[in-house]
């Protein structure tokens, strides 16, 4: 038996899991795993940004594994909106949408 076409399958699974985003600013190009101020340098400030931070519990002290989420966003580029995700300053996701931010 040939295994040559499963291990092909099992091999460019792998390769697609480890894919990351990418967006263009300009001529410069920002990943997935940026720091904030990585990518505020390259993309400028953006039109919209949003903040939520943990929920305070008892004596104002965060919650276990509590972070601060920032969502960013860009356009309207030829229609298309692209939201980004940081996670305690770090890029985590890059989304490009028709729709316009809420």
């Amino acid at each position: 038996m040939d295994c040559r076409p499963w291990l092909f399958a099992v091999f460019t699974l792998a390769l697609a899991s480890g894919a990351q985003a990418s967006m263009r600013c300009g001529t410069e190009l920002i990943d997935e795993g940026d720091p904030i101020g990585t990518v505020q340098g390259k993309c400028g400030a953006p039109p919209y940004q949003h903040t939520e931070y943990p929920q305070p519990r008892t004596y104002m002290a965060p919650g276990a594994n509590a972070v601060t989420v920032t969502w960013w966003v860009y356009g309207p580029d030829n229609g298309a909106y692209r939201y980004l995700r940081f996670i305690e300053g770090k890029l985590v996701e890059i989304r490009t949408s028709r729709q316009a931010p809420r």
